[in-house]
């Protein structure tokens, strides 16, 4: 009768304690994100997940127009951050220390189900600060690789692109290319970011030897010969071999989708967008990048989503998050041909490599990888790659040379004597 009745009470002890646990929940949690076709399958997949995990919990969404850093630094000021927030990988710094965004990794580790180290590392970088915390759930290994007409290249007789290529390979079949058929090779602009973005251009400097920054992270080296070295050799793409998209060109949309430049350096989920061409106008397909004198460089870089420092219940809120790193949901974006799974365990996953084509080399996006950098950061109040004060000098000086208004080494010493002296003031 004793253990009975002690049965009884541990019974009624353990479902008090659920009924507190579910008194504790939210009545919504509220989901903030932006609405764009490449982003809303996944919008879509998170909210039917939480769903299926919480039917009690309403999904509000809100759909975040105009610049993304003003509208969540004004809900932080106010209290009104959505539980859960949409990001890139640019934004990881600043939003770190607005206070926008909270720190994932306790719940990481305190979570059985959720494998970190399933994720490549240097996609990990994107979400981390100098390597520490978790601030952001990446959404697709988007690692920039070549997209190539096919049906361009064996038209000008120039020959396809191969995985052992160098940048001088790459010119001479463009040059093949411009020379008989009039086309353009490099795409930029018109729908794909313009000529100076970073994951084109810091590859050309890290291709040289040379970088951003000096090893104490606060000296910029924008003049230093191995930089300059890499910055000509990105400006001669136009001014000496006459292969890139001029700055004034206007292809009457993006370059490459309408057929008029060869090639498109871009991330995967590129790819929905050429797939999405009824009827195809060309052959495409894939390759690795080509090589610099020290190696192969590109950029990377992805949004995602994080717990926002004003969630009201972090445990639901990572609970949204969370599934974007599933096995479930990287495959779900996989057959979307919206972007390339982050988990290691997928990389030969016969849904992954096996997708219907185009394109036929598909694994190109993983194989590249391994040559991704991350986004340079700088210190003060200067601003980064992708915007404020070190963007409009980068970009100001990139077009001085290119349009030959001033030599590269002039227009980046003026460039990195200015970025300088507001590191200077501001660190």
């Amino acid at each position: 009768m004793l253990k009975k009745l002690l049965l009884l009470v541990a019974l009624i002890s353990v479902l008090s304690v659920g009924f507190a646990a579910a008194q504790d929940l939210p009545t919504v949690i509220r989901f903030g994100t932006v609405n764009d076709p490449a982003v809303n399958r996944v919008n879509d997949m998170l909210v039917e997940h939480f769903r299926s995990i919480y039917p009690n919990i309403e999904v509000q969404v809100e759909y975040i127009a105009g610049d993304l850093a003003a509208n969540y630094a004004t809900q932080v000021a106010a209290g009104t951050l959505p539980d859960v927030i949409f990001l890139a990988d640019l934004f990881v710094v600043p939003f770190v220390q607005n206070g926008i965004v909270a720190d994932m990794q306790p719940l990481a580790d305190a979570d059985p189900e959720f494998d970190l180290s399933d994720i490549y590392d240097n996609l990990l970088g994107l979400s981390r600060i100098n390597g520490e915390g978790l601030y952001m759930i990446p959404s697709s290994y988007d690692v920039v690789t070549m997209y190539y007409n096919k049906t361009m290249f064996e038209a000008a007789g120039a020959p396809l692109p191969e995985a052992d290529w160098t940048w001088d390979d790459y010119i001479a079949a463009c040059r093949i290319i411009r020379e008989t058929l009039g086309n353009y090779c490099f795409a930029n602009g018109g729908g794909v970011p313009t000529f100076d973005w970073w994951a084109w251009v810091v590859p050309f400097i890290e291709g040289y030897g040379g970088s951003l920054l000096a090893e104490d992270g606060r000296t910029v080296t924008l003049n230093s010969p191995e930089t300059l070295a890499g910055l000509q050799a990105y400006v001669d793409l136009w001014v000496t071999h006459d292969i890139a998209q001029p700055l004034d060109f206007d292809a009457g949309g993006n370059c490459f989708v309408v057929g008029q430049c060869a090639t498109a350096f871009f991330i995967p989920g590129y790819m929905s967008v050429l797939r999405a061409l009824d009827p195809q106008p060309f052959e495409w397909d894939l390759q690795v990048v080509p090589s610099h004198p020290r190696g192969k460089f590109t950029g990377m870089g992805t949004y995602g989503f994080a717990v926002s420092s004003n969630a009201q219940n972090l445990q639901v809120a990572w609970d949204f998050v969370k599934h974007l790193a599933s096995a479930e949901a990287q495959l779900a974006i996989a057959s979307n041909y919206a972007g390339t799974p982050l988990l290691r365990s997928l990389r030969e996953d016969p849904a992954v490599v096996n997708l219907a084509p185009p394109p036929e080399n598909i694994t190109a996006f993983i194989e590249n990888g391994e040559n991704g950098i991350l986004p340079t950061y700088f210190p003060g109040q200067c601003g980064s790659l992708y915007a404020g004060q070190i963007n409009q000098e980068i970009k100001d000086a990139l077009e001085a040379a290119i349009l030959g208004m001033m030599s590269v080494e002039d227009a980046f010493t003026f460039a990195n004597d200015n970025i300088q002296s507001c590191l200077n003031r501001t660190m």
